[in-house]
């Protein structure tokens, strides 16, 4: 038997969760349907920490982020529960970087700091940059305890009257002469106003025809445990910001957060990684080089660390559009029943709820909150 839905949600990530729930909390019959387990670690949204931060390298994204901000007060209200912690970020970078993102900070009215590199550790006594460098602080900068935002809009979901169904990959879909939706999957059959795919790295299987070239890659999570016990203090919540850092000259740019996945261990990650295999699997070992040059950095830049061996390697898929910008809309021109939410890594955990209340007010046929045109997928769209 067919089950009919307003909106179906293709991927459980946390941009499926955020969207779902919203399209659910508009009066929007929906289903949110994930190939895997709820919270599994087999794409982008498993994990205890990612980062949020105002500062941005467009002004695009700085609107997204305060609707983020919103949600997760109401969400922490409303929940009884701390979803992320307020500890600043620290964005360091060579070139005139940090003055653009300070411009579009200000334009914001977005309270931010400027210092130079080598004033840098009379802050944050971890890091060393020399004058070359220079710091931007975001106050608003955090960690986001990741894996309670997933459970937290999920359940809220639910709460709402949304339905779930995980272990339930989708087959095929295929648009209907009357402007529904079919979907089918590996156990039943559904038809749907809307249907809305988040699916991370997937997106490539689902859309092989459109022109995102889209290649997914698998990045080495990388944690680092102190030189001395004595200066593990140093990495934690209460001393450790949040941290981009970009190095121009070298193209290469990190993140690093606290130890709060493993107690007296940072997370500091290379923002490149290997190629997915053809069944958007990890390789089995990632390529050394995603190793030894986050190492190389902490040796440089933070002597408290020990950059000569990771205390841990995890692995997360990590999916980007060619130009590094969120599709966020329907996937083209001629198929406005079928709308994406993707291409967030290295960014996209704290825009989420931003991003999953904007695709569903599309869904409902609204004006969204947040002017998300750009990053409209029909940038893509191949001219006739």
């Amino acid at each position: 038997m067919t089950k009919q839905y307003d909106v179906i949600v293709v991927g459980a990530g946390i941009f499926g969760s955020c969207t779902a729930y919203h399209c659910q909390r508009l009066g929007l019959r929906t289903l949110l349907l994930e190939q895997f387990n709820l919270g599994h670690s087999n794409g982008s949204s498993h994990g205890k920490s990612r980062i949020i931060r105002y500062a941005h390298t467009d002004p695009e994204y700085v609107p997204l982020v305060g609707d983020s901000y919103s949600q997760i007060e109401e969400l922490e209200q409303k929940r009884g529960e701390k979803l992320w912690n307020k500890l600043g970020l620290l964005w360091a970078a060579t070139g005139n970087q940090v003055q653009s993102i300070s411009g579009h900070l200000s334009k914001h009215n977005i309270e931010h700091e400027v210092v130079p590199g080598n004033k840098i550790a009379d802050r944050y006594p971890q890091f060393k940059f020399d004058d070359k460098w220079t710091g931007l602080i975001d106050p608003m900068g955090g960690v986001i305890y990741a894996n309670k935002w997933l459970s937290a809009y999920q359940d809220e979901f639910r709460n709402l009257g949304g339905t779930i169904q995980e272990n339930e990959p989708v087959i095929s879909h295929d648009e209907n002469d009357n402007g529904t939706v079919s979907v089918n999957t590996k156990s039943g059959h559904y038809t749907t106003n809307k249907i809305i795919f988040t699916v991370g790295c997937w997106i490539t299987k689902f859309f092989p025809n459109v022109n995102f070239e889209i290649k997914p890659i698998s990045l080495a999570v990388c944690y680092w445990n102190a030189k001395k016990e004595e200066n593990s203090q140093l990495l934690s919540e209460k001393n450790f910001p949040v941290l981009i850092a970009k190095d121009l000259e070298k193209k290469e740019y990190y993140f690093a957060l606290p130890d709060t996945d493993y107690p007296g261990a940072i997370k500091l990650v290379l923002d490149d990684g290997d190629a997915l295999s053809g069944d958007m699997g990890h390789p089995e070992k990632n390529n050394q080089d995603f190793i030894d040059k986050p190492g190389n950095f902490i040796t440089e830049h933070i002597p408290v660390v020990d950059g000569s061996k990771p205390y841990k390697v995890d692995q997360c898929k990590y999916t980007n559009s060619p130009d590094h910008h969120y599709l966020i809309g329907p996937v083209s021109s001629k198929n406005p029943n079928i709308l994406v939410g993707g291409c967030g890594s290295g960014s996209g955990f704290k825009t989420a709820p931003g991003i999953g209340k904007a695709l569903a007010e599309m869904a409902a046929g609204k004006q969204t909150t947040v002017d998300v045109s750009f990053f409209s997928p029909s940038r893509f769209e191949k001219s006739v």
